[in-house]
């Protein structure tokens, strides 16, 4: 068993869920997803990151967290559609990012350090960032080559409905800045033929946008480009291309890729998004995949929620991750 451990600026979740009622032959998640301890062997943890104050507007995505939390009583280990059970998989919920209330670069640097200690814990773990708003990406992956020095070069599959290449010098670093910051700002090895981002929204983004990505050698699944392919093909695809050369793959997962009708809990979604199996057997087939070493989720905003769909949405995609993880 290994040391106990605390990772930095971290604190227990506000919120613990579980299920006063479970069956003697299934498992509640709400039951099965412990706070952690420091000390007990992990397959994988939860983090939260109650992240709002750099988004472009209001949002309450610092609420996601513990909304998540809260839909555990709703599912079992068991999945008839992938014929997988999680429960002898160690998952616990690491606590949360402490958050300043106004600071966002301190924020930022919170969830740098947060993530780099998440990943030194042991290169076998799995973490599973639940945020908050997406300007958290770049201190999670910065986080990854710092706690891993077996990795340096990263590739990442990218689910999104924006590019999130906006310039830095109109109030960045915000949600709309993650990807550009990472190109051109910070001193980490990310390579546009590296980047694969899917479900990239039509009337949702800038012609000149399009134009740097396409010039950083990203690729770009529209999501038309979803609507008319197969999914499971379509994410082996973005998985070779972010794999290609790396060390480590980062997933992360912006719910406003999600049409409209299966995430309203979301400041910026839109009809003509993906569907909720598109995006389940997306992050299944990636949590199979040896060189992803971590899942993000981000802008789930309870505030804007009708009846926890989204907040429901995020946990499924949680638990289809983690029985991709299982498959490896």
């Amino acid at each position: 068993m290994t040391e106990p451990t605390t990772l930095a600026c971290v604190q227990s979740a506000e919120i613990l869920a579980t299920s006063h009622w479970e069956d003697p032959n299934e498992v509640r998640v709400a039951n099965w997803l412990r706070p952690w301890d420091g000390a007990e062997r992990i397959d994988a943890g939860i983090l939260g990151v109650p992240l709002a104050r750099g988004a472009i507007k209001q949002v309450g995505t610092n609420y996601a967290p513990n909304a998540i939390r809260q839909t555990g009583f709703l599912f079992t280990t068991y999945s008839v559609d992938y014929g997988i059970d999680l429960k002898d998989m160690v998952v616990r919920d690491l606590g949360d990012v402490k958050i300043p209330l106004i600071d966002v670069l301190e924020a930022h640097e919170n969830i740098y350090k947060a993530s780099t200690a998440a990943f030194a814990h042991d290169p076998r773990f799995i973490p599973i960032f639940v945020g908050g708003e997406h300007s958290e990406m770049r201190p999670l992956i910065r986080g990854l080559p710092a706690g891993r020095p077996d990795v340096q070069k990263i590739g990442i599959v990218h689910f999104d409905a924006h590019m999130d290449v906006q310039t830095l010098d109109h109030a960045g670093p915000h949600n709309g800045t993650p990807l550009r910051a990472l190109f051109d700002v910070d001193d980490i090895d990310i390579e546009g033929k590296n980047v694969a981002s899917i479900g990239i929204g039509g009337f949702a983004n800038g012609g000149e946008y399009h134009r740097y990505v396409k010039e950083k050698g990203v690729t770009v699944y529209s999501s038309r480009d979803v609507a008319r392919r197969d999914m499971v093909e379509l994410v082996g695809e973005a998985y070779e291309i972010a794999a290609d050369g790396t060390d480590a793959v980062f997933v992360t997962f912006d719910i406003d890729c999600m049409d409209l009708a299966y995430a309203p809990g979301t400041g910026a979604s839109a009809p003509g998004g993906l569907n909720a199996w598109q995006a389940l057997d997306a992050v299944f087939e990636l949590g199979s995949r040896e060189k992803v070493a971590a899942l993000e989720i981000s802008e789930i905003d309870p505030t804007r929620d009708v009846e926890d769909m989204t907040s429901r949405l995020g946990m499924k995609l949680i638990l289809a991750f983690l029985a991709g993880v299982t498959t490896r």
